[in-house]
């Protein structure tokens, strides 16, 4: 028996799109049990057991089946496998990337490491679509990721730890493929421009520790202000974040989630970003986080 622990994710940070990643003290856990002599699988979610037919599209059994698929493995084992995961789903946190990590490695770890890490971000990538979201849920700390020709390619940084995190997920689901819908096929030149700048700006700051224009450095021209429109309260959430003491914010990933960079007054934030949601009229949940500098583990 094993566990595979996997972070959740924050994408962009801003302008980073598609580029930057945070993994996230916040975790899916997926139990595996080998059963001999057996080649049943049987599937739990948070202590409920669920048929085949409804977890056959689960994407850890997809992604177990991807890589037994890679191994030319006629038949699998006979497994048990338990996920218990506290990344909200359809919220920006980079659950589908999670699920898809924690399915590749455990597979991996059945096969006696058969394959690269290089092998499985690769595949994680070709299944989740995102490497923003892969590269730090394998990696952990603060990502960058690049694709070039059919290659994945990154860089890890350790994320600032006297930042304190916080999240704010409101009651609205947002799926990527919906986010994604508002993004514009063609970007204006010099908010292209603005939104490099930026990028390349936020991450000298968060390595050399120099928080003192992080909320310019995080402020994305282009994404952020159309995919607003899905979530009521952005902008007074983003100036109450920040008119009460964080050093950033931005959207996390496609959303709905809004993520807030603390050096202090995490929790004076925290209280402003939920009052700031609840004038719009939208229960949110908070969490007060720190980032995970370690990406998937496996445990036995």
């Amino acid at each position: 028996m094993f566990t595979v622990k996997v972070p959740a994710t924050s994408a962009n940070l801003g302008p980073g799109f598609d580029t930057l990643g945070l993994a996230l003290q916040l975790y899916l856990e997926l139990k595996v049990t080998i059963i001999p002599q057996s080649t049943r699988i049987r599937f739990f979610v948070d202590g409920e057991e669920y048929p085949e037919e409804i977890f056959g599209d689960n994407l850890v059994y997809q992604a177990m089946k991807k890589v037994f698929a890679e191994a030319a493995v006629v038949e699998a084992p006979g497994l048990e496998l338990t996920i218990n995961s506290s990344i909200p789903p359809g919220k920006g946190l980079g659950s589908s990337a999670a699920a898809i990590v924690a399915g590749l490695y455990a597979a991996n770890e059945i096969l006696e490491k058969r394959f690269t890490q290089e092998d499985l971000i690769s595949w994680a990538v070709e299944m989740e679509g995102h490497a923003d979201n892969v590269v730090p849920a394998v990696a952990g700390g603060l990502t960058t990721a690049m694709l070039y020709r059919g290659n994945v390619y990154y860089q890890q940084f350790t994320f600032p730890p006297e930042l304190k995190l916080v999240v704010a997920v409101p009651d609205i689901q947002i799926s990527t493929d919906e986010s994604r819908q508002l993004l514009p096929k063609k970007i204006d030149f010099m908010d292209m421009v603005n939104n490099l700048q930026r990028a390349s700006y936020l991450l000298a700051s968060l390595i050399k520790h120099d928080f003192r224009y992080l909320p310019a450095a995080m402020d994305d021209v282009i994404f952020q202000p159309r995919r607003k429109q899905l979530i009521p309260g952005f902008d007074r959430v983003f100036s109450q974040a920040l008119g009460n003491g964080a050093v950033g914010v931005a959207l996390s990933g496609s959303g709905s989630s809004i993520i807030a960079f603390c050096q202090q007054e995490e929790k004076r934030v925290a209280e402003a970003m939920q009052d700031a949601f609840a004038a719009s009229g939208i229960q949110s949940q908070l969490m007060i986080l720190a980032a995970d500098p370690d990406g998937v583990k496996v445990l036995r």
